[in-house]
């Protein structure tokens, strides 16, 4: 199956990214929007954060955060927009929307 971002879908990979428990972490703080942005360059309504927005939601240290928002980034599960001198993380609403679908047909379907 293609996403709308013209991406094939690999629901493995991403259900691995979401495996790890700080990486759903991040996805679901980036979902209901509770990252508190220090970061001028996104809006409420985006679901965004920078890297150090999510070190201080987690604790953890910015490499760890960075090695983790590189596995969501590979599986699709997020995208970076460089914003200034930010690097701003979103997430990949089209790529849950159709992973959820793909998911639920091949888990429903006999």
């Amino acid at each position: 199956m293609k996403t709308k971002a013209n991406q094939t879908l690999d629901c493995s990979k991403i259900c691995d990214a979401l495996g790890n428990e700080t990486r759903f972490q991040i996805v679901m703080s980036l979902r209901k929007n509770s990252i508190n942005t220090c970061c001028d360059k996104i809006e409420y309504h985006e679901s965004g954060g920078s890297v150090t927005d999510m070190v201080k939601t987690t604790g953890l240290a910015q490499s760890t955060i960075s090695q983790h928002l590189k596995v969501l980034e590979n599986a699709g599960i997020i995208s970076k927009e460089k914003r200034g001198s930010w690097t701003c993380f979103f997430l990949n609403d089209g790529l849950i929307r159709d992973f959820l679908d793909q998911l639920e047909t091949q888990l429903t379907t006999k």
